[in-house]
């Protein structure tokens, strides 16, 4: 009878280990999906020189297709991220970098969170990007 009482509870926990094998793998597919969005918006930004409204309004509509957000205003764009021009120098200058940080709400991290004791909070994935600007200095 002792036997059965600890099989049962291995059991348990094998299976709330088993429940978060496959959350792993979608999520890994929403990050990679959204990682895409995002350095495909930061190749855009470096062509204009900052990230326009027009690129941070299509990559806030992606994202929230991809990762099922009914409110786009739920994703996150810093204050800090580079909304205006920056133009490439001849050489680099930390202050002439294009800044990107997005915030966007990410659910279901932990497959059986109710089974830990942990609560079900709106965790955010927090994406920083860097890069250089490549738009030149219009000479008159």
């Amino acid at each position: 009878m002792k036997q059965f009482i600890v099989l049962s509870a291995v059991l348990i926990l094998l299976i709330a280990l088993f429940l978060q094998i496959p959350l792993e793998m979608v999520n890994y597919e929403k990050k990679n999906a959204v990682m895409f969005y995002v350095n495909n918006a930061k190749e855009k930004a470096k062509q204009e020189g900052y990230y326009t409204d027009v690129i941070i309004d299509e990559l806030k509509s992606n994202i929230a297709k991809t990762m099922s957000i009914e409110n786009e205003d739920k994703i996150i764009i810093d204050n800090k991220t580079t909304t205006s021009p920056k133009y490439r120098q001849n050489k680099y200058q930390e202050g002439e970098e294009i800044y990107l940080r997005i915030s966007i709400p990410f659910d279901n991290i932990i497959a059986a969170h109710a089974f830990y004791g942990l609560e079900k909070e709106k965790r955010y994935l927090v994406i920083e990007n860097i890069t250089t600007s490549e738009r030149l200095v219009k000479n008159k």
